[in-house]
């Protein structure tokens, strides 16, 4: 009997320490794979691009060197290799960090280009900022949410006043800075959790304006995926499909939009990027 009970508590610590291990490595994948999403975004965003635009080779090698990273660490989660997929990652990081950090007018870009490159950094940390104050609500991170907050407000303020002074090349640089530390702050504070932005908005004409401008980045997101060749054959028909519904539906969007009803056309801009969406899915690009 006694042995018998010593066979049993031997089975049920190991298989204890095994459920304790199969919990671990859960965390470890949820955490990796929320930062992927965040390091992808921060790849494909709008203001990378616009960073990427430059007459000099370093800086488009240096995004090039983090998308081979995601594709890097992808392979890593499906080996679960997760400790290898979040070194990956992280050099990602850097190598976009970098990129972003350097002088806009030593890259000899237009002023234009400049004023772009600010806009898109702006609207993108403003939409962070409104997802750190919803976490300061919640009392298991509000204390470091309220932190990095600051940080990035502090930022933001002396980006602002750089830019009024016409220190464009400068003002991006802290924008960068201030932008990178929302996207991998959000990451370990939301770790294995969705994150969601926090919109809102004062019209229905606000919000159908906001839904074009995303409608614009995916579109042209989609079509430099198409143009690295990321579609061929059946894939192809799939993505001209999801694309040909996303034209149509914003069509109809607009329609509605002249005739005043942007309750209306709101939801049909959100199902024409929701086409779109899939279109970037079949080609592998993570949206959400």
């Amino acid at each position: 009997m006694r042995s018998q009970l010593f066979v049993i508590l031997i089975y049920v610590l190991t298989t204890g320490a095994q459920a304790q291990q199969q919990v671990e490595a859960e965390a470890k994948k949820k955490l990796v794979e929320q930062k992927l999403k965040l390091v992808e975004m921060l790849v494909t965003s709008p203001a990378a691009q616009a960073t990427s635009v430059s007459r000099e080779a370093e800086t488009p090698a240096l995004f090039e060197h983090s998308r081979s990273l995601i594709k890097e660490a992808r392979l890593a989660i499906a080996d679960q290799r997760f400790d290898d997929a979040t070194k990956a990652l992280d050099n990602a990081l850097r190598n976009v960090s970098k990129a972003n950090n350097r002088s806009a007018s030593d890259l000899g870009l237009s002023e234009s280009v400049q004023r772009k490159q600010y806009q898109d950094f702006e609207e993108q940390i403003s939409n962070y900022r409104l997802s750190l104050k919803d976490m300061t609500k919640d009392p298991r991170h509000a204390g470091s949410a309220k932190k990095i907050l600051s940080r990035i407000e502090a930022l933001n303020s002396e980006a602002q006043h750089l830019f009024n002074a016409g220190r464009l090349g400068d003002a991006n640089k802290r924008m960068a800075e201030a932008y990178k530390i929302a996207v991998e702050e959000i990451s370990n504070l939301r770790a294995g959790q969705e994150v969601v932005m926090s919109l809102k908005f004062d019209s229905p004409i606000e919000e159908f304006l906001y839904e074009q401008k995303r409608y614009q980045s995916n579109e042209i997101l989609t079509g430099m995926m198409l143009g690295e060749g990321r579609a061929t054959g059946e894939t192809r028909k799939l993505v001209d499909g999801f694309i040909s519904n996303a034209a149509a539906l914003k069509d109809d969007a607009n329609r509605q939009a002249n005739n005043n009803d942007y309750k209306g056309a709101v939801t049909a801009m959100e199902k024409a990027i929701s086409q779109l969406n899939r279109a970037l899915q079949t080609m592998g690009v993570p949206v959400f």
